[in-house]
């Protein structure tokens, strides 16, 4: 990237970022997030971050949780972790952050495909590794409940 346009980039960010500073700040909700979310050793489960997904300068918080890993942390593998990572979307309305009841810049939407394929791998696992087939063999069942259930919260939101 050329200097100017990292400057350029840079600065729109900070104005975006101070321009929220009047309420909840990104880092402040993060914090409390953080602190709600599961953890293993004193470290949270969730992972988070910042983007302007409606393209309104308005930067939003995106939280991946799973659900399995929060409850079982280290239960799956580091291949089958990705196809139960969820994110949920958080936006500022009224000087706080909220978590969003609609998709933002086809953020999810986009993701709808990544999990209709990991759906036909937990019912057909040829292409994943031995460690994920005896998983998904022993848990078949309740992953495609957790798969199902992703699908059909992003399906409600892209609606």
């Amino acid at each position: 990237m050329k200097p100017h346009l990292l400057l350029l980039s840079s600065i729109l960010f900070l104005i975006s970022f101070f321009n929220q500073v009047n309420g909840q700040t990104p880092e402040e909700f993060i914090d409390k997030l953080k602190a709600e979310s599961a953890s293993y050793h004193d470290i949270p489960l969730n992972r988070y971050y910042l983007s302007d997904l409606d393209r309104d300068g308005d930067y939003e918080i995106i939280e991946r949780t799973n659900r399995i890993e929060s409850a079982y942390a280290g239960f799956l593998n580091t291949e089958l972790n990705q196809a139960f990572s969820y994110d949920k979307i958080y936006v500022l309305k009224d000087n706080e952050y909220i978590q969003s009841d609609k998709d933002l810049g086809r953020h999810l939407e986009l993701q709808l495909s990544h999990y209709e394929l990991w759906r036909k791998n937990i019912l057909n696992p040829v292409n994943l590794t031995q460690d994920s087939k005896h998983l998904i063999e022993e848990n078949r069942e309740d992953f495609l409940k957790e798969i199902d259930f992703i699908i059909n919260q992003i399906k409600e939101q892209i609606e």
